[in-house]
């Protein structure tokens, strides 16, 4: 023999529409006993009258809800999340549900799947710190880029450098590059990157490494010196809170950039940039940057042809008679009809490896004076950037 199952509310309800019917109750009274409308309480009452108990249940009752998601969707996303996504945070793993696998489910169904089955990557643990209030973003893109490097195990045991740039205004990625090493170099490769696609920027931002701005009063560095030529002024940051947004870029990084490294199974420096610079960065950008509160950008196209004359390591030296100069236990000839004797001549390191040779940015043809007939290095060797 079958019954009705209710609970104490629903019994509650039952109890006092009875009342009402017998007319100890009034609707109003009831409506205000059981938190609904005079209408709903009326409703109520009606279908009580005509049904008995049954009348107090929700018409859905015992019904499936048409968007409720089907245990195989359940079960393919906590397999998905436990084996090709288990390094994911549930908000990036939604994320990648819907690019990746078609899955398109609330976020709430996420996080009760992954709590359930235990599933909820530990978030990371930070000793508590002083607060302090986030800077203001600047109006106006190009403004500021703030600029630094994180050594990480990126690729799991392998640690290296991620350099990198950050406008202030929008939050927008500039330029993203693996390296071993964060050396001068390194950075003004980054740099350079941005320059070509972007523009000078009025300023950067950078932390109080020593290959960054000045030394001392007098002892320019090489990227201070290389930011001047370009007209960028340096401000150096005097805690890792000044430039608090790239820092957070960092904890954001080592959080989603990781697990799609390993996810795509990239595990080198050459694949892991292709995939910053193709993949990453764009989706990135297109997420999370805002619009500048001012349209006018501060980014400056540059009037210098040659690029790989400012980023670069520079040394000089001091051109002698006959146009030669002593470097690296070498001596050199320039090939110019010019005689140069006493002008300062800059020997041009670069990231490759290579060097090049200028007087005042123009660049020289330079010959070892132990055999001369051998060209160096040639204007055309570096083309206009």
């Amino acid at each position: 023999m079958g019954g009705v199952y209710m609970s104490a509310k629903d019994e509650k309800v039952y109890r006092l529409c009875h009342e009402v019917i017998l007319g100890k109750l009034s609707i109003g009274e009831l409506s205000l006993l059981i938190e609904k409308s005079y209408r709903q309480s009326r409703r109520i009452v009606k279908k009580v009258r005509e049904n008995g108990m049954l009348g107090v249940r929700h018409g859905n009752f015992g019904n499936r809800p048409h968007n409720k998601t089907s245990s195989e969707i359940e079960e393919d996303i906590r397999l998905l999340l436990k084996q090709d996504y288990y390094d994911f945070n549930l908000t990036h793993f939604g994320e990648m549900l819907i690019e990746k696998e078609g899955i398109n489910v609330g976020k709430n169904i996420i996080h009760r799947i992954a709590k359930l089955h235990g599933l909820v990557k530990n978030a990371r643990r930070r000793a508590s710190k002083r607060i302090h209030k986030p800077r203001a973003r600047l109006p106006n893109e190009g403004m500021l880029v703030q600029f630094d490097g994180s050594v990480h195990g990126w690729f799991g045991d392998v640690v290296c450098d991620l350099i990198g740039g950050l406008d202030d205004a929008t939050g927008k990625i500039l330029a993203l590059e693996f390296f071993h090493g964060e050396t001068s170099l390194h950075c003004m490769k980054v740099m350079k990157e941005i320059t070509v696609n972007y523009g000078v920027p009025s300023m950067y931002y950078l932390d109080g490494a020593g290959y960054f701005g000045k030394v001392d009063r007098d002892t320019e560095t090489q990227i201070g010196r290389a930011l001047e030529q370009l007209g960028s002024a340096v401000t150096i940051a005097s805690s890792s809170q000044a430039k608090g947004k790239i820092e957070r870029l960092w904890q954001t990084l080592q959080d989603r950039l990781i697990a799609e490294l390993r996810f795509y199974q990239i595990h080198t420096l050459e694949e892991a940039n292709k995939f910053l610079k193709e993949e990453f960065i764009p989706k990135f950008n297109a997420q999370f940057a805002v619009a500048p509160r001012e349209k006018e950008s501060h980014f400056k196209q540059t009037t210098h042809e040659n690029l790989d004359t400012i980023f670069c390591k520079k040394t000089k030296r001091k051109i002698g008679q006959g146009n030669n100069f002593s470097f690296g236990a070498e001596t050199y000839i320039l090939k110019t009809k010019q005689n140069l004797k006493h002008r300062s001549i800059n020997i041009n390191t670069h990231i490759d490896g290579t060097r090049s040779f200028d007087v005042c940015g123009r660049l020289m043809d330079v010959v070892k004076a132990s055999d001369n007939h051998i060209t160096l290095n040639t204007a055309s060797t570096k083309k206009a950037a």
